[in-house]
């Protein structure tokens, strides 16, 4: 039996889980649940590309559909005035061009696949945890 036969089973059952979450939360007007949508759609991804263990060059395209899902998941959830379409469209573009460039610094590495993803994973979390921590620092 192959690893890739093993793992996709529960990586379906994680992305529906991911869909229903999100779904849930946007219906039920709760962020937490949204939160956790988003969160098991990331893992989702990431899993799969572990055990690919290849690039996606497809990558930054899902950091930013990722990003502009949960924008646009909070602006429908939330008051009108606590988002600004102008800045969450900057902030997917600028994603984009993040991860992009991101993705481009690790295959210059020439390492191992696998440890490129996770480092350009590790990054790509780390630049989260920034945002996040720059968006509650100024309400």
């Amino acid at each position: 039996m192959l690893v890739a036969d093993v793992v996709r089973k529960p990586l379906g059952a994680l992305a529906v889980a991911a869909v229903l979450a999100l779904a849930a939360g946007l219906v039920g007007h709760w962020g937490p649940l949204v939160q956790l949508g988003l969160t098991l759609g990331v893992v989702s991804y990431a899993v799969a590309l572990v055990e690919r263990d290849a690039f996606d060059e497809r990558a930054p395209l899902v950091a930013a559909a990722m990003l502009a899902t949960g924008e646009l998941a909070y602006t429908s959830i939330e008051p009108p005035a606590r988002r600004a379409w102008p800045f969450s469209l900057l902030l997917v573009v600028a994603a984009a061009g993040v991860a992009s460039l991101l993705l481009a610094a690790a295959g210059i590495g020439g390492g191992r696949v696998r440890e490129l993803v996770l480092g350009v994973a590790a990054a790509a979390a780390a630049l989260a945890v920034v945002a996040r921590l720059a968006a509650t620092a100024t309400r």
